[in-house]
């Protein structure tokens, strides 16, 4: 399946992307309970749309991943640091761990990568992100990316591409996204494996 992962949560819009289009919409949020709530109301609601909610944490904090287990289709982390990717790495129901990456350094390395691997955690690369650096930074950011990319591929964790949007004009087609992932140093294979089957694998574990 086609399965886009966004950074904004607007579940008409989505729906009407999804059913348009015929893919599935991820909205990854730092959602509060009530927001989340919200969202998974709204959705259920919408004929002929695939959304899914994934609360997205921002530290690692174990109570916080309990509360929100049975709420969120998905649990996701962000990687803004080497602590916070192994954190992900090691604790059970994060399916996601986003962006181990910024323009300054790489945050994942091989030991937390096989970690990722063995546990089935997905590494998320957002699109957006690159559209929104310029420069130097955005230079850094495509070498952190690859160096990222080469750690996963060396333990066999999974990478999925994802727009990232933020709104809808972020929004891109899976083959802008698998030639994303060849810039990035992937095979072709590889790169449309991570836009359109990885997203098959991260369901065989379950929706909530």
């Amino acid at each position: 399946m086609c399965l886009d992962i966004v950074r904004f949560a607007d579940p008409q819009l989505l729906g009407r992307y999804s059913a348009q289009f015929r893919q599935g919409f991820v909205a990854a949020k730092g959602f509060s309970a009530q927001e989340l709530d919200a969202f998974n109301a709204a959705k259920q609601g919408l004929k002929g749309a695939k959304l899914y909610s994934c609360k997205v944490l921002e530290r690692n904090d174990s109570s916080e991943l309990q509360r929100f287990s049975k709420k969120a289709d998905f649990l996701a982390a962000k990687g803004f640091s080497p602590q916070m990717c192994s954190w992900a790495a090691n604790s059970k129901g994060i399916k996601l761990l986003m962006q181990p990456f910024s323009p300054e350094r790489c945050f994942i390395d091989l030991e937390t990568a096989n970690v990722l691997a063995g546990n089935g955690v997905f590494v998320v690369i957002f699109f957006s992100d690159f559209l929104e650096a310029k420069g130097l930074k955005l230079s850094q950011l495509i070498k952190n990316a690859c160096a990222c990319v080469k750690i996963c591929t060396s333990a066999g964790a999974k990478i999925m591409l994802a727009s990232g949007a933020k709104s809808e004009h972020q929004l891109r087609q899976a083959k802008d996204l698998s030639s994303f992932g060849v810039l990035l140093g992937m095979g072709r294979e590889q790169a449309l494996a991570a836009v359109r089957g990885n997203p098959k694998l991260l369901f065989l574990g379950g929706v909530k």
